[in-house]
């Protein structure tokens, strides 16, 4: 499906994919507004949420928990933020954003959280492929 296909292509799902689980896909997020941005993903294209079945909200704990231990292990955030919108991309998905109230320093570079303590600022430009990897390969082994 054309709608499916351009949603993993835009997120680049597959080539920044941390942890797949049987119905759910956790990616590293092209733009990273603060550290450890993703995107939490339905491996199969529906467009709206009360399509999920009943096994795959049960695997959205499974894979949540996961998200939310190997971000807290590596990066400590202060809170988490997911965020369905489904706008521009119509497909259930949810942006995972870690919050934090300090900057946080990873591979070198500085992450401030400019929306904290409110609303998440998630303008940001794609961040460069070697963090992308980095983030990636770190998470995989949180």
């Amino acid at each position: 499906m054309i709608e499916f296909d351009d949603f993993q292509s835009k997120f680049r799902v597959n080539e920044l994919l941390v942890h797949k689980s049987q119905y759910w896909s956790w990616s590293i997020r092209p733009a990273q507004p603060t550290l450890g941005c993703g995107v939490l993903s339905l491996n199969r294209y529906a467009a709206q949420f009360s399509e999920v079945s009943t096994e795959e909200h049960a695997d959205l704990q499974t894979i949540v928990q996961c998200i939310e231990h190997g971000l807290q292990r590596t990066f400590r955030y202060d809170k988490i933020n997911y965020l369905m919108l489904m706008m521009v991309d119509p497909h259930v998905h949810f942006h995972i954003i870690p919050r934090y109230a300090e900057t946080r320093i990873f591979a070198e570079q500085s992450f401030h959280d400019s929306g904290w303590p409110g609303v998440p600022n998630l303008k940001a430009e794609t961040s460069p492929n070697d963090l992308l990897h980095t983030l990636c390969n770190t998470l995989r082994k949180a």
